[in-house]
């Protein structure tokens, strides 16, 4: 029996190359998508769009017109489902507290794992946790955070893991490799390896130049190559400054914020991704690098350790320079352990991290709920 297409409501930032992939993928299901976003953006062609956004946030009055737009359009969104595409966020709070139902929150990290990233204060924590009593059903993209969320007295039977992942149009290999390395300046036979998380210091930058010092003593040509998107202004001064001290200028560069199609060719032009992030949930970054057949040196997290496998599908890593400069350099030196890693990495994101094939989970769940409704 064809069951009848949905009229579905997220509540994302517009702002996040992530809820244009998602809107995209749920109008080429064949339903009626309409975003409420807290912050200005693009949107895919079809999808309705519900900006909360106001000129000049600062100060209470600001703030309270922000606040009332928000109101106004969760408000206003009559759907069959409604999806909050992360937990602590004005409008997944604000469709908690106008009852909007049914109502599911994905969370993606950052926004759970309170004690860990020091995310949000006491107001957005409580807000958060009320949130993901009140919704019908929580998709979780790790058993990990699984296990955050149920920490808050929620039932392990409202929670359901959905990695999201990949879109795999998007995101693969590419023939030529070195597509944006003109752009950055860089050789093409010159080793490259790419930090693509948010220029913050949460994500240890300053520490990887540490590290590319000490890779530069045996791959000289190699070159670290930072992602500017949503930096702080303060570290990125701090990291110009720590990048002449050690000498590092010819080895060291920044790209712009990139649209997802200019990211692939990031990945594609990179000979590694290094993330150093010391908390994370199942970080994307890491999935579309592996999609596009660049390994990943990553933290040694466990949760990590439910997707990927150590030296088979990427390389885990205690967060030391020494540790995290014997990663990098075996990687660059053993060419077989290289192309293994970057075979199965690859294979793996297609099997099990496909965001089309995990949208339709979504999908299911909001079918679901319709019908317990």
């Amino acid at each position: 029996m064809t069951k009848q297409p949905l009229k579905i409501c997220i509540l994302a930032a517009a702002s996040s190359s992530h809820t244009y992939l998602q809107c995209g993928i749920l109008r080429d299901f064949g339903h009626e998508v309409t975003l409420v976003s807290p912050d200005k953006g693009r949107v895919p062609e079809g999808v309705m769009y519900v900006c909360c956004d106001v000129e000049n946030r600062s100060g209470l009055s600001g703030k309270l017109r922000w606040l009332k737009a928000i109101y106004d359009g969760v408000k206003s969104v009559h759907a069959d489902v409604y999806h909050a595409h992360y937990a602590a966020e004005l409008t997944t709070w604000m469709a908690a507290f106008l009852n909007k139902r049914p109502f599911v929150i994905s969370c993606l990290g950052g926004d759970v794992l309170f004690e860990e990233q020091g995310t949000q204060g006491p107001i957005g924590q409580w807000l958060t946790i009320k949130a993901l009593k009140k919704c019908d059903h929580i998709t979780v993209v790790s058993n990990f955070l699984g296990d955050a969320v149920k920490h808050f007295g929620i039932s392990q039977n409202k929670i359901e893991r959905v990695v999201w992942g990949v879109n795999h149009q998007v995101f693969y290999p590419l023939d030529n490799k070195n597509a944006l390395r003109s752009v950055w300046s860089v050789d093409e036979k010159a080793q490259v390896i790419f930090s693509p998380r948010m220029l913050k210091p949460f994500y240890n930058q300053m520490m990887m130049l540490d590290i590319l010092q000490q890779v530069v003593e045996k791959f000289p040509h190699v070159v670290l190559v930072f992602a500017t998107y949503n930096q702080e202004l303060t570290y990125r001064h701090d990291i110009d400054k720590r990048i002449t001290e050690l000498g590092l200028n010819d080895h060291v560069r920044f790209a712009p914020p990139m649209n997802q199609p200019e990211m692939m060719q990031a990945y594609n032009s990179a000979d590694l991704v290094l993330s150093l992030s010391p908390s994370d949930g199942t970080p994307v970054s890491v999935m579309e690098a592996m999609a596009c057949g660049t390994p990943v040196v990553m933290a040694d997290l466990e949760r990590y350790k439910e997707f990927s496998t150590h030296k088979e599908t990427g390389w885990f890593t205690k967060i030391t320079v020494p540790d995290v400069v014997d990663a990098l350099s075996t990687l660059l030196e053993d060419q077989t352990l290289y192309n293994s890693i970057k075979v199965k990495g690859q294979a793996l994101v297609k099997e099990k991290a496909d965001l089309h094939s995990q949208s339709r989970l979504l999908e299911e769940i909001s079918y679901r709920l319709l019908e317990q409704s």
